[in-house]
C-alpha cells in the first residue's frame, strides 16, 4: 500500500516512514467496512502523488485531501458513514467521503468514475466492485477547470489577493489551484491526467507544473507571484475554445447531462464563473494591474447577476461560498441521474 500511494514521486525513500504510517491509517478504515460493502480510496493518493510538506527540522506532513468512496450493496451503507468519518478525520487532515449504492457506482462516468475505477485503491480486501473502465473527454477537462476556478473564490482567493491578506495557507491553496487549472489544461492537449504526467503534457504545461510542484514541497521558500492563476486560466480558455470551436458557457450543455435537474443546476453555476473568469483574465494579461481588477470584477459581476438594485450586491466570493455544497451535491447527482 505504501509503495502504491507513493509511486508517482520522485524522493519515495525519504517518505517511507510516513508511507507505511499513512498506509496502515488507510488499511485500518477499511477494516471498518463488512465483506457486503466496500471503501476506496481516490485522489492524489490514489494517483500516486500526494503532498507532503516539509516544515520544521525538515518533518514531513501530509497537505492532500483524503478521497473516499463508500460503496453500498444496498440502498444505504451497513457502517455508520459518520463514524466512519470522525475516525478518518483523527488521522487525516481534510476528509471528502461520498457515498453511493452499487448500482450507481457502476452507472457513473467523468472524473470521479475515473479517480474510483481506473485508478481508485480497494481499502477493503475484496477489492473494487466489478465495473467497466471509464474515458474522459474535452468536456470532463472543461468541468475540472470550471470547478476549480469556482472554489478559487468561494476560498475567497480574489479578496485576499487584492487586499494584500499574505500566509502560507493563501498561498498552498493558490498553487493547489494553479496545478488543477495546469492538469485540466493538460488532460485537453494529450490526455495527461496525473500532475506528474510530464510526459504527456505540452513542454510549457510541463515546466509550469514542475515550479508548482517544487515550491509545493518545501512552502519555506519566497512564494510565487499568486497572479500566475489567471495567467493559467486564460491560457485554459484559450486552449478550449479552440477545442470547441469557440467559447463555451458551461460543461454541461450538448452533453447527456443538459436534460438532468441537477445538470441544469451545474450549468447556471458554471455559466456565471466562465463568464466571470475570462474577463478578469484577459483584463489581468492585457492590464496587470491590481487596482484595475478590483473595477473589472465587480462590473463583469453586475452584468453577469443582472444586478441592478442601489444596495451593494454580494459578489463572486460570498455567491461560491454559499453555494458551494450545492455545486458539490449536484455534480454527484447529475452523474447519476443520466442513467435514471
Amino acid at each position: 500500500m505504501a509503495a502504491m500511494i507513493t509511486r508517482r514521486l520522485p524522493d519515495t525513500a525519504d517518505l517511507t516512514t510516513v508511507a507505511t504510517r499513512l498506509a496502515g491509517d488507510l488499511v485500518a478504515l477499511g477494516d471498518h467496512v463488512p465483506d457486503t460493502d466496500w471503501l476506496i480510496l481516490g485522489g492524489s493518493l490514489a494517483r500516486g502523488e500526494p503532498s507532503w510538506i516539509r516544515f520544521h527540522q525538515d518533518q514531513r506532513q501530509l497537505i492532500s485531501d483524503l478521497d473516499l468512496l463508500y460503496v453500498s450493496s444496498g440502498e444505504t451503507p451497513t457502517t455508520l458513514i459518520s463514524q466512519l468519518r470522525t475516525d478518518a478525520e483523527k488521522r487525516f487532515p481534510t476528509v471528502d467521503l461520498m457515498t453511493l449504492p452499487l448500482r450507481d457506482y457502476r452507472t457513473v462516468t467523468t472524473s470521479l468514475g475515473y479517480d474510483f475505477k481506473n485508478l481508485g485503491v480497494p481499502l477493503t480486501p475484496h477489492g473494487l466492485p466489478e465495473h467497466n473502465s471509464v474515458r474522459l473527454d474535452d468536456r470532463d477537462a472543461y468541468e475540472i477547470l470550471l470547478y476549480y476556478i469556482q472554489a478559487y473564490y468561494w476560498h475567497r482567493l480574489n479578496y485576499r489577493w487584492q487586499t494584500g491578506l499574505d500566509s502560507i495557507q493563501f498561498h498552498l491553496l493558490v498553487n493547489r489551484l494553479c496545478m488543477k487549472v495546469l492538469r485540466s489544461t493538460a488532460m485537453l492537449e494529450r490526455g495527461a491526467y496525473a500532475h506528474h504526467d510530464f510526459d504527456r503534457m505540452a513542454p510549457h504545461l510541463a515546466e509550469q507544473m514542475r515550479a508548482e510542484l517544487a515550491w509545493r514541497a518545501d512552502p519555506r521558500q519566497p512564494p510565487l507571484e499568486p497572479s500566475r492563476f489567471w495567467g493559467y486560466v486564460h491560457d485554459a480558455f484559450r486552449r478550449f475554445d479552440f477545442a470547441f470551436g469557440g467559447p463555451r458557457p458551461d460543461a454541461v450543455r450538448l452533453s447527456r447531462y443538459a436534460n438532468t435537474s441537477s445538470g441544469q443546476i451545474i450549468a447556471r453555476h458554471q455559466k456565471r464563473v466562465s463568464e466571470l473568469a475570462r474577463e478578469v483574465a484577459a483584463a489581468w494579461v492585457s492590464n496587470p494591474r491590481l487596482d484595475k481588477i478590483g473595477t473589472v470584477e465587480r462590473a463583469t459581476w453586475s452584468r453577469v447577476t443582472g444586478w441592478a438594485g442601489t444596495q451593494q450586491q454580494p459578489g463572486p466570493a460570498s455567491y461560491f461560498a454559499k453555494h458551494r455544497r450545492e455545486i458539490h451535491d449536484h455534480l454527484l447527482a447529475m452523474k447519476v441521474q443520466v442513467a435514471a
